[in-house]
């Protein structure tokens, strides 16, 4: 295992009854009430599919991708901001329960709050719930993903004021319209930084007949991709099998032939937007154009993205420091003036 991972079976953390945590298609990130985030590790689980045992969580089980054994699975159990494997996805949670806690102190189970899409049907919301009441919280709150990047931003959820929030996850891209302590107008696409992953693999297949897995296309797309022209020719050397005569083979690949193979899932996300802008209400826009649009997630990241939306839609992009950490933040903050902001929460018997 990691260091961090070792570094936690090792030691004895003192329990909060307190925790965040966001549960995202590409990254798992956690909040214990006075110590800050304490978890930050990708969302895949390494399980012996024999014994059901887990072997490796994070960034271990991330580098097990694509070259396990039959036996050993390397499984994301969130696939598009839903729950796809509740099985895996609780053996997730129990793991990480147990060693943000010491284990004598948990006889009550922790509180726990977890973020959700706005989007999520009630059966989605439900899974939530319950699977992390299976893994041993006592008492679970739901909060929209909008809302805790609004409250990790400084936003007075208060205020009769309309604020435009673009979250590209890796699974999928949301885009809400927050005032008044709630969600005004909201719109999804299943399209973030995963689909730019196949992308980019489907490009380097069609083009270069060359196969890769997906972490290469994430070194790629980390390494040169962009969403607009930046003028520095960058390219990487890409290793991968020839598709052709099915022996090694590399190629070299340039930011503009990766720009061109991301272009469309970009226009999509871009369009998403767009559309969102069209159906608020007046009042609201007035504040957007005001304000701007806030750009959160890891697919913030991207090269050119803020001047991408910025050049389509003629309005300003902030991107905050640190954003694929807002939404576990603003549960922090939640956790730490629980009382207060209790009234943002949602459960399942005040679903709002």
């Amino acid at each position: 295992m990691s260091n961090f991972w070792k570094n936690l079976l090792s030691s004895r953390h003192g329990f909060s009854q307190y925790v965040g945590i966001d549960l995202g298609t590409t990254m798992t990130s956690v909040y214990v009430q006075g110590k800050g985030i304490v978890i930050k590790e990708p969302s895949v689980v390494a399980v012996n599919t024999k014994t059901g045992q887990i072997l490796a969580i994070g960034h271990e089980a991330e580098a097990m991708l694509g070259k396990t054994p039959q036996h050993i699975g390397a499984i994301k159990p969130i696939v598009n901001g839903v729950i796809s494997d509740f099985e895996i996805t609780e053996k997730l949670l129990r793991y990480i329960f147990q060693k943000i806690g010491d284990s004598n102190s948990w006889l009550g189970g922790p509180l726990v709050i977890v973020g959700i899409n706005s989007e999520g049907t009630e059966v989605e919301r439900k899974a939530v719930e319950d699977v992390v009441h299976n893994a041993g919280a006592k008492e679970v709150y739901l909060i929209e993903k909008a809302l805790a990047t609004a409250i990790s931003n400084g936003l007075i959820l208060s205020e009769a004021k309309g604020n435009l929030i673009v979250d590209i996850g890796g699974g999928l891209t949301e885009v809400n319209i927050v005032s008044l302590g709630g969600i005004v107008v909201t719109r999804n696409i299943k399209i973030g930084g995963n689909r730019l992953n196949e992308d980019i693999i489907r490009y380097v297949r069609d083009k270069f007949k060359l196969a890769i897995g997906e972490q290469t296309a994430e070194k790629i797309k980390i390494n040169i991709a962009s969403a607009l022209d930046t003028n520095n020719k960058d390219s990487l050397i890409v290793r991968g099998r020839d598709l052709v005569k099915g022996l090694p083979k590399e190629i070299k690949i340039t930011e503009e032939e990766v720009r061109e193979a991301i272009e469309e899932s970009l226009n999509n996300i871009v369009q998403t937007i767009k559309n969102t802008i069209e159906i608020a209400p007046p009042e609201l826009v007035a504040d957007i154009i005001e304000k701007g649009i806030l750009l959160t997630g890891g697919g913030s990241l991207l090269k050119g993205i803020d001047k991408l939306i910025e050049k389509s839609t003629g309005l300003k992009v902030n991107i905050q420091e640190d954003p694929q950490n807002n939404v576990v933040k603003g549960e922090g903050i939640i956790l730490e003036n629980f009382e207060a902001m209790k009234p943002y929460l949602l459960t399942l018997d005040n679903p709002k």
